[in-house]
């Protein structure tokens, strides 16, 4: 006989407020709490940087959830195996970035869950896992035209969801008094800009200790560019990740002392030819596809461009962070109403 179930999901679209209870008050932009979580044997500070200026997450980030769903899947006894009606929460938010300085990536993946009743019962508890490698998801634009010739980049959330398994035998909680988790964020207390001229080089130009370059073919138009760039740097001290995709990061190795977060090319007015001008953009990413021995990594970086409106290209800037650390973040949420089943 053919298996079948019966699902029941009960989707609240709720709006984003905080009922009034004990607890810590919560960020003006949102309605999570967002607090920085040193880890063990870590200073809250990371060794070279200013300790006046530590990287607060609620001056950068804020969280908000939009939705809450219950749901409740009952098997066919007559074929389903015996096995146990399911029941599982899950929470929608979303993290808006509110001040971009020093944040390189974001793991919008959320651990340690925590989730706490109205009476103050555990629901469901996890402990933070010891991942092997954590994926950071850099900024993310959505360019769109404002006005005919002028084009505007539009900063775009981080989305995730808090899943809440059920024990099969308890009953749906009235409220959650209480839920909190963990996300990880890449950052960094300091970065530094580098620019270099839009031609060729004979020389092998210094970007920071243990990273070099060397500027081997551009291309310079009033409508379009094109570069090619060598590379070296040692595998443990730097990271080239200039071309938007997700930084890959060891948990059981040191976080490189350097990290490329991006490749931009000026016009003769030091504009970003890409932010002011529709069209075709590519490039900034690069790496040690080129080979390389022991720790020394060589390899290109490759870009190019083409537009109408274009400026010419005359300047090369790179974009690093520097000593960035993997800084996890906790997140705390009291007295979201469950919708009724």
């Amino acid at each position: 006989m053919r298996s079948r179930n019966i699902t029941t999901v009960f989707l609240a679209a709720l709006f984003a407020y905080t009922m009034v209870a004990e607890g810590p008050a919560q960020a003006m932009y949102g309605d999570i709490l967002v607090m920085a979580v040193n880890e063990p044997d870590e200073p809250a500070v990371p060794r070279g940087a200013d300790p006046n200026e530590p990287w607060d997450p609620a001056e950068h980030v804020a969280a908000t959830w939009e939705s809450l769903t219950a749901m409740s899947k009952l098997f066919n006894p007559v074929d389903g195996g015996g096995r146990f009606p399911q029941r599982s929460l899950s929470i929608s938010a979303r993290v808006d970035v509110i001040d971009i300085n020093g944040l390189i990536g974001f793991d919008s993946t959320a651990i340690g869950t925590l989730v706490l009743d109205e009476k103050a019962g555990v629901v469901c508890s996890e402990v933070v896992p010891n991942r092997y490698c954590r994926f950071y998801w850099p900024l993310r634009y959505h360019r769109k035209m404002y006005e005919p010739g002028h084009w505007v980049s539009e900063l775009q959330p981080y989305n995730l969801a808090v899943e809440m398994p059920l024990e099969p035998d308890r009953p749906y909680p009235l409220l959650l008094g209480r839920v909190e988790w963990s996300m990880y964020a890449l950052v960094s207390t300091e970065v530094k800009t580098v620019d270099v001229p839009f031609r060729p080089t004979t020389d092998w130009l210094t970007l920071a200790p243990d990273l070099e370059i060397k500027v081997e073919e551009i291309t310079a138009e009033s409508t379009k560019y094109a570069y090619r760039i060598a590379m070296r740097y040692r595998r443990d001290k730097v990271r080239w990740e200039a071309n938007g995709a997700a930084i890959s990061l060891w948990t059981h190795k040191p976080t490189p002392e350097v990290i490329v977060t991006k490749l931009d090319v000026l016009d003769p007015l030091g504009h970003s030819i890409q932010d002011q001008a529709g069209g075709s953009f590519g490039g900034g990413s690069g790496g040690g596809g080129g080979g390389g021995t022991g720790d020394l990594v060589i390899g290109t970086a490759n870009g190019s461009g083409n537009c109408d409106i274009c400026g010419t290209a005359t300047t090369f800037r790179f974009t690093l962070a520097l000593r960035p650390r993997q800084q996890e973040l906790r997140f705390v949420l009291e007295n979201v109403p469950v919708p009724a089943l």
